[in-house]
């Protein structure tokens, strides 16, 4: 698996997020994402987990909306707070 934590993705809404963290489950990939503004410079109040597919030999991703498949991802994809 490619890290991806801290890259940029432009989903099909034209909204810009930022990788936060990332996980594999049963062999697929999953990213926790965060909106960010256009300009790149701050994160916005809008979280999402999505699945990485390959759709037509392109790399896309898609939201997770199964209630209990995203409570299960959130916990392995929450990130850890670092110690003050």
């Amino acid at each position: 698996m490619v890290n991806r934590i801290n890259s940029i993705f432009e989903l099909e809404d034209n909204k810009k997020y930022v990788v936060l963290n990332q996980a594999i489950y049963q062999g697929k990939n999953f990213y926790l994402l965060a909106r960010i503004s256009d300009d790149e410079k701050d994160i916005l109040n809008e979280i999402r987990v999505c699945e990485e597919e390959l759709r037509d030999g392109v790399l896309g991703i898609k939201a997770i909306k199964d209630p209990k498949l995203l409570d299960l991802l959130l916990k392995y994809l929450k990130p850890k707070e670092k110690d003050a």
